[in-house]
């Protein structure tokens, strides 16, 4: 079987969405990439209160600037771009919100050392950007398979034995290598699928 069948295009859903708000991607592309824009907040020290408030913002500058956007050679990845464009909007609330708190505004978070030239940027994104792939890849898996196989691959995972698996959970040994085996293909599987969708190619082929 071909399976370029499943896939007649190599269009992303990110180039799909960069033909407007209007266009029936972009909320698809909110739904994936939110909760990820709201980790990095959280994770940067925005504070629980503004988080909701700032990633608004950071939602609406991506969709003025993501039509504009072309990934090319000389130009950042699209997820240094994005974490570019958090840490601007994060740096902006963050004044805004001081320059209230002195006349009597509400209280701010100390962001006042934004990391814009840190050379670790790139690798701390990078590495919540696939964390996060892998949230959402699980999240379908929960869509596909049934009963035990989730929990034994999970537990698997975090080191527990084959041999504890099986009998806590009342199933051969073999049967948890074959299930976990089955999921992690699959989860394998759906990674490729969602970076395929989420990210921009690194280079034209």
């Amino acid at each position: 079987m071909n399976s370029s069948r499943n896939l007649p295009t190599r269009i992303t859903l990110l180039e799909r969405a960069q033909s407007g708000k209007d266009h029936p991607d972009w909320n698809e592309l909110l739904r994936y990439y939110e909760p990820f824009i709201r980790r990095f907040l959280i994770g940067m020290g925005t504070s629980p209160s503004d988080v909701d408030d700032v990633s608004q913002q950071v939602l609406s500058r991506v969709w003025q600037e993501l039509e504009n956007y072309r990934r090319v050679e000389t130009r950042a990845r699209f997820r240094t771009w994005l974490t570019r464009l958090i840490l601007n909007v994060a740096h902006n609330d963050y004044w805004k919100r001081k320059r209230a708190e002195r006349v009597g505004g509400t209280d701010v978070d100390e962001l006042e050392n934004l990391p814009y030239e840190d050379p670790e940027l790139e690798q701390r994104i990078e590495a919540e950007w696939q964390t996060h792939v892998v949230r959402l890849a699980m999240n379908r898996m929960k869509q596909v398979f049934s009963g035990n196989a989730i929990e034994v691959f999970l537990r698997s995972t975090e080191g527990e034995s084959s041999a504890k698996i099986s009998e806590d959970l009342g199933v051969s040994v073999q049967s948890v290598y074959v299930l976990k085996n089955r999921v992690k293909k699959r989860l394998a599987h759906e990674v490729k699928l969602l970076r395929e969708q989420l990210e921009f190619p690194d280079s034209p082929e």
